[in-house]
């Protein structure tokens, strides 16, 4: 998880682009998945090695640049209550689901502060919540298909 690359598939690549994203900025060769998140305003909030790694968001993302608020740590990002704001908690998860198999997942909350923040974020994830989707599945199958590959070498 921590190795995953963002841009590996073509879809991915091209959204993360329409949102200003640039592909050289998400490469594998520039850091570990939490390094090149934080770059672009996550946090990393908790890391249990090999089972989960959760990082957060807070802003206004329904604007062209999110208008991001910089969260220094987990201790902030559980603070942070802004109104007209909207903080998201998103995971990577794996879950043993048999002695020689395990279940890959992601997850994100959302917390809206005020009934504008509200409004706006369900217009945004109207239209911005299924490219998000495409962009996770794309994540989950890069990262079990590198798993499958390092299981097989």
């Amino acid at each position: 998880m921590r190795n995953a690359d963002l841009g590996a598939s073509p879809v991915s690549t091209l959204l993360l682009a329409l949102r200003g994203y640039g592909r050289r900025s998400f490469a594998r060769p520039a850091g570990t998945l939490p390094v090149r998140l934080a770059r672009f305003g996550f946090t990393p909030l908790r890391e249990v090695p090999g089972r989960e790694l959760v990082f957060g968001l807070a802003g206004r993302f329904w604007r062209p640049n999110g208008d991001l608020r910089r969260i220094p740590d987990e201790r902030a990002f559980e603070a942070f209550a802004e109104e007209g704001c909207v903080k998201a908690a998103w995971n990577l998860a794996i879950v043993e689901a048999s002695a020689n198999s395990c279940e890959l997942s992601t997850e994100t909350r959302i917390v809206c502060f005020g009934a504008t923040a509200r409004r706006k974020f369900r217009i945004y994830w109207f239209v911005v919540g299924p490219f998000s989707g495409l962009i996770r599945r794309a994540l989950l199958r890069s990262i079990a298909g590198a798993s499958e590959t390092a299981e097989t070498a």
